[in-house]
C-alpha cells in the first residue's frame, strides 16, 4: 500500500468496493478494481471507481448534476477528475455496496444516460468504438 507523503494531501482519493447482500453479509469484490492511475480518461472504460469509493477535496467538490436520473454519479466524478491534480488510490476497500441499488434496477436507462455523458466527454466516435469494444467483451464472456 502507497502512503499518502507530507504535505502531498490528493485532490481525491479512491479505492476498493465489496458487494454485500441486504444483510451486509460480504458477497464478492466489486468486478471492475481501481485502476492504480485514475484520470478522468479512465472512464471511457465505465466507472472503473464506484462514486462511494471516491472521495474528493472540499476545495473541489461541485453538487451532482440532477438532470441526470441515474448516472449522474458517472458525470461527476468525471466532473472532479478534470479539475484534481492528484489522485491516490488507497488500495482498500473503502466501502459495502449493496448489489440492488437503482442503477442496477433501472439498467436500460442508466445504459442510455451514460452513453450520452460519455460522449459528451470523450466524443461520439471514441464512445460508440468503446461500446462495440463492450459488446464484444460480453459476447466473450
Amino acid at each position: 500500500m502507497r502512503t499518502i507523503e507530507e504535505g502531498e494531501a490528493p485532490d481525491i482519493i479512491y479505492g476498493e468496493t465489496a458487494i454485500v447482500d441486504e444483510n451486509g453479509t460480504f458477497l464478492h469484490m466489486r468486478r471492475l478494481h481501481a485502476p492504480e492511475k485514475l484520470t478522468w480518461k479512465s472512464f471511457r472504460q465505465g466507472m472503473l471507481v464506484c462514486h462511494q469509493a471516491f472521495i474528493v477535496k472540499r476545495e473541489l467538490f461541485e453538487p451532482y448534476d440532477l438532470s441526470y436520473r441515474f448516472s449522474s454519479d458517472f458525470d461527476w466524478c468525471i466532473r472532479m477528475m478534470k479539475k484534481s491534480k492528484n489522485l491516490h488510490n488507497t488500495h482498500l476497500t473503502l466501502i459495502n455496496y449493496l448489489h440492488e441499488g437503482m442503477t442496477t434496477v433501472n439498467r436500460k436507462a442508466s445504459l442510455k444516460e451514460r452513453y450520452r455523458i460519455m460522449a459528451h466527454y470523450y466524443g461520439q466516435i471514441s464512445t460508440f468504438l468503446h461500446h462495440i469494444w463492450f459488446a464484444i467483451r460480453a459476447i466473450l464472456k
